[in-house]
């Protein structure tokens, strides 16, 4: 059984943010890391489509939605 590293996900997200949004890069750099945070964004939206359901489960599109609808997603 694999049980990856999501925390180290998570870094390498918040790396790809940071430096998106660094005045320091140029639109080059900012650029390639908005299309590698697109990239994860359909990855991870691709492996979501056929995710079953487990017992206790929260709602988690629901969740999504309303995060979405306050402007926090």
């Amino acid at each position: 059984m694999i049980i990856p590293d999501s925390k180290q996900a998570e870094h390498i997200i918040w790396e790809l943010k940071h430096e998106m949004n660094n005045p320091r890069n140029d639109g080059w750099t900012g650029s390639d890391m908005k299309k590698r945070l697109w990239d994860i964004k359909m990855a991870v939206d691709k492996a979501l489509v056929n995710a079953p359901e487990y017992t206790n489960d929260p709602p988690y599109e629901d969740i999504y939605l309303i995060e979405r609808l306050k402007g926090k997603v």
